[in-house]
């Protein structure tokens, strides 16, 4: 049971809908326009009949702004600090490890074997050329990141992400495509793989652009989560799941965040370079997106054709394979030594009770299992190691032969599970049993990301400039990931399917400080919700996108001018909570 009452004025069920009385807010339709009518955009929302859906106006607003916020929000002036040499040392043995546990490590230590795993990757030869990134650009991202990471979830949280980098370091070492870490031991000492590139293996399709982006997509696949899963805020008709018609939705979030903060530490050269930078945006964005289980099947379909002599332009192969490291990685804590497997387990069903405890409360129908006994935890472990990682590992290692040791370690843990499972359901412990922890008090998601949470209040009427929008990225939903294979090495394809993707570093990371200081923090801010309509967007200063927003706006205007209202329309209002501090999980 959660501590403490469950004040019945700061959530309602969802379905409790009530009549818009409202202001109208006004907003740039040419703007609109210009974002809605690119490529898989419009259509879907537009409808048929050509009427512009003003709701869903109001959410492409409402992500831009809160995008920007949550990101420059947590952008704190980065001080590198020197490590010790004892401790470098005894992190970087631990990272080499696959008993590796970064949740048993102080939060300085986090960032500092990130940075680690980083550093390696940067002795191999040609790298920082390559990518136009320099390490020092990486440790204030990183530290940035970092921060949009919810400290209050108890499994996707950054220790998570920091774990799936260290698989995917120790899939890529086995395989002979990364340096040993005790590299870092000897200074300047450089690193060559001495697979030829392209030369059999699938693994061996992956160049430097690649592994640059496996490691970015580790550390960041998981931004800002909220704690619970898709088929919630679908269920909960979440702002965020409306924008993304419920299709990965929580994913194409992450990779929008994770493209902000890259932006503002300069990372952006390598999404932005006129050669290679849209084929980079596309790999990231699909290697994010595949880690959403419901396109899990799509993805094992693709990668077996892979495996059985299917010839495929090299893109096609690098996707599949920088998408299966990752999606083993995501999914590589059964495959842990059984002490660090459990503990996972363990942090997982915590979030999940908490999010059954939410789903209670709103009246939804309940979507995870509350694994609140030994036995129900074993059984789910059982399941997903039969149903999903074990077959993945399998399926990989065949491609990857090395990598058949961790599909090993994944068969043998599933073994222990079902023999516990067998022995708890013979004595029947679980009657007997107290939950170590208690699940969170639904209060304590109303600091996650704001388009996360189902409008369940209305916000106090405040007078809102007007939203100048920026360029918008070509969009296919998520169905370029789970769908044919035709549109990814597509120069003109779909790099994205979130409804911003800022091209300018300085429109991105904006100066707050002259905007009257940085916004406040989730810990000492009393409304996060609030910054729904507060928070507006900074102008961006070029003269080529105001006159393609005028054009675009005439344009639509002339198309469909009896169903648009030129200057306003009623905006989607959200709840003006007061949220606890933000916490670290027990």
């Amino acid at each position: 049971m959660c501590g403490g009452v469950i004040n019945q004025h700061h959530l309602k069920p969802v379905g409790m809908k009530e009549r818009h009385n409202w202001r109208r807010r006004s907003a740039d339709i040419g703007g609109l326009h210009l974002a809605m009518g690119n490529d898989g955009h419009g259509s879907g929302w537009m409808g048929d009949s050509g009427e512009l859906k003003t709701q869903f106006a109001e959410l492409l607003g409402d992500m831009y702004t809160s995008t920007l916020h949550a990101v420059h929000e947590h952008d704190l002036e980065f001080v590198p600090t020197d490590l010790p040499p004892d401790t470098r040392r005894r992190l970087i043995r631990s990272l080499e490890q696959w008993h590796f546990e970064p949740h048993k490590l102080p939060e300085e230590e986090l960032l500092s074997c990130t940075l680690i795993l980083f550093e390696a990757l940067y002795r191999i030869e040609g790298m920082e050329e390559t990518v136009g990134v320099s390490m020092e650009q990486v440790s204030p991202f990183v530290h940035h990141l970092r921060r949009i990471y919810r400290l209050e979830n108890s499994y996707h949280n950054f220790e998570h992400a920091l774990d799936v980098l260290q698989a995917s370091y120790s899939y890529l070492r086995a395989a002979g495509m990364v340096p040993p870490l005790s590299i870092l031991l000897e200074p300047g000492r450089m690193w060559k793989s001495e697979r030829a590139f392209d030369s059999g293996p699938l693994v061996t399709s992956l160049n430097l652009h690649c592994l640059f982006v496996i490691y970015i997509a580790a550390i960041g696949h998981d931004a800002g989560h909220p704690g619970f899963t898709n088929l919630f805020m679908k269920n909960a008709g979440t702002p965020l799941s409306e924008v993304y018609d419920g299709k990965s939705a929580l994913e194409q979030m992450h990779c929008q965040l994770l493209f902000c903060v890259m932006r503002c530490h300069g990372l952006g050269v390598v999404l932005d370079h006129p050669e290679n930078g849209q084929y980079v945006r596309k790999l990231l964005w699909e290697t994010v997106i595949a880690t959403d289980m419901s396109v899990h099947d799509m993805f094992m379909e693709r990668f077996q054709k892979a495996t059985t002599g299917d010839i495929a332009p090299i893109c096609h192969r690098q996707i599949l394979m920088c998408q299966a490291i990752l999606k083993c990685a995501d999914i590589s804590n059964p495959s842990r030594p059984y002490p660090v497997a459990k503990h996972w387990a363990a942090a997982l069903m915590e979030e999940w009770s908490s999010q059954a405890l939410l789903e209670k409360f709103m009246h939804l129908p309940t979507t995870v299992q509350s694994s609140d006994t030994p036995v129900n935890e074993a059984s789910s472990q059982v399941f997903f190691i039969t149903h999903f990682a074990k077959p993945l590992l399998d399926l990989v290692s065949q491609a990857v032969i090395e990598m058949k040791l961790f599909a090993d370690h994944c068969t043998n843990n599933l073994r222990i599970w079902t023999k516990r499972r067998k022995g708890l359901e013979l004595t029947q412990n679980e009657r007997a049993y107290v939950a170590s922890t208690t699940p969170r008090h639904p209060d304590e998601f109303m600091t996650a990301f704001p388009l996360t949470l189902p409008p369940v209040h209305r916000a106090p009427l405040v007078e809102e400039p007007s939203l100048v929008w920026p360029m918008a990225a070509s969009s296919r939903s998520s169905e370029s990931s789970s769908g044919s294979d035709s549109n990814l090495c597509s120069p003109s394809g779909s790099v994205s399917s979130f409804a911003f993707s800022p091209t300018s570093d300085s429109s991105t990371c904006y100066n707050s400080t002259s905007n009257g200081g940085r916004p406040p923090s989730n810990g000492d801010s009393a409304s996060v919700l609030s910054t729904l309509t507060t928070a507006h967007a900074h102008a961006h200063g070029q003269t080529d996108a105001h006159a393609a927003i005028r054009a675009a706006g005439k344009l639509g205007i002339r198309k469909s001018k009896s169903n648009l209202n030129r200057n306003s329309w009623s905006p989607s209002a959200y709840t003006q909570t007061t949220v606890p501090r933000s916490r670290r999980r027990r």
